[in-house]
C-alpha cells in the first residue's frame, strides 16, 4: 500500500471545503479508508469504502472501529464495485480515486460513473496519480483543478451535466 501523505489529504479537504457537508462519498482503492474517514469527520452523510486487499480492508475495519462509525466496507476491485453498484440506484457527490499509480483505470472509471449514474448531477471525481502521468480529456467532465505536490498530482473531475 502506499498511503497518501497528510499533506496531499490536507489540500483536497482544503478545496472541498463545507461543500463535503451532507454528501454521499465512494472511497474506491480506500486503503486504510483515509479519504472515507476524513469525509466522514467533516460532515459527509455517508461513505462507502472499497478494495480489493483482504489486508486493507481489515486495517480500514480497525479504523472505522476506533471511531465507533459504521459504514459499508466492499472487498472487490473498483471495477467490479461499479459494476454491481450500477444496479443500486445510488449516485455519490464524491469519489475519491487513488489507484495504483501505474493503472491505466482513469478513463474507463470515470466513464462508467457517469454513464450509469454512480456519479451526482454536479459530482466530482478527486483523482490521485503520479504526477508524470497524463490527463487526457474525459467526456461529460471538466478538470477543475490539478495541482502536483510532489510526486503526485491531484485532479478534480468535475461532472459538466450535458454543459459542454
Amino acid at each position: 500500500m502506499r498511503p497518501t501523505t497528510d499533506r496531499v489529504r490536507e489540500y483536497i479537504f482544503s478545496c472541498i471545503g463545507d461543500s463535503i457537508r451532507e454528501t454521499k462519498v465512494l472511497d474506491l482503492f480506500a486503503g486504510t479508508g483515509s479519504f472515507g474517514i476524513e469525509a466522514l469527520s467533516r460532515g459527509a452523510q455517508q461513505a462507502t469504502f472499497v478494495d480489493i486487499s483482504a489486508k486493507a480492508i481489515a486495517i480500514l475495519k480497525s479504523n472505522l472501529e476506533k471511531i465507533r462509525v459504521e459504514a459499508p466496507i466492499h472487498q472487490m476491485s473498483a471495477e467490479s464495485f461499479l459494476r454491481w453498484s450500477a444496479k443500486t440506484n445510488t449516485a455519490f457527490d464524491y469519489v475519491f480515486c487513488d489507484p495504483p499509480y501505474d493503472s491505466k483505470l482513469l478513463q474507463g472509471i470515470l466513464l462508467k460513473l457517469q454513464n450509469d449514474g454512480l456519479l451526482s448531477n454536479d459530482g466530482t471525481v478527486i483523482w490521485e496519480s503520479s504526477s508524470r502521468m497524463e490527463n487526457p480529456p474525459i467526456h461529460g467532465y471538466d478538470v477543475e483543478r490539478m495541482k502536483n505536490l510532489g510526486d503526485t498530482k491531484i485532479t478534480f473531475y468535475r461532472r459538466t451535466n450535458g454543459r459542454e
